[in-house]
């Protein structure tokens, strides 16, 4: 497993600005359960996308008036473990 920094930031849906500050979290799939399964930077990208963005099942047709929609931008792997 491995420990990766994810950089994101939110979007305004519905005109693409900036609506949050650019933040670095980091996520170790070991400690981690919901990015216990992840292999990949991909993998931790999608996960981390899901996590925050996909709260219910109308997200497309309805995405909650006033929350930003969170986008990674980089994640970099900074440690293995055997």
């Amino acid at each position: 497993m491995a420990v990766y920094d994810v950089a994101a930031t939110a979007l305004n849906p519905h005109t693409g600005f900036a609506v949050s500050g650019f933040r670095v979290e980091r996520i170790d799939t070991d400690t981690n359960e919901l990015f216990g399964n992840c292999l990949s930077e991909w993998d931790v990208e999608d996960t981390y996308e899901a996590f925050w963005n996909r709260l219910d099942d109308n997200w497309e047709s309805a995405f909650p008036v006033g929350q930003g929609k969170v986008k990674v931008l980089t994640v970099t792997r900074v440690e293995s473990r055997h």
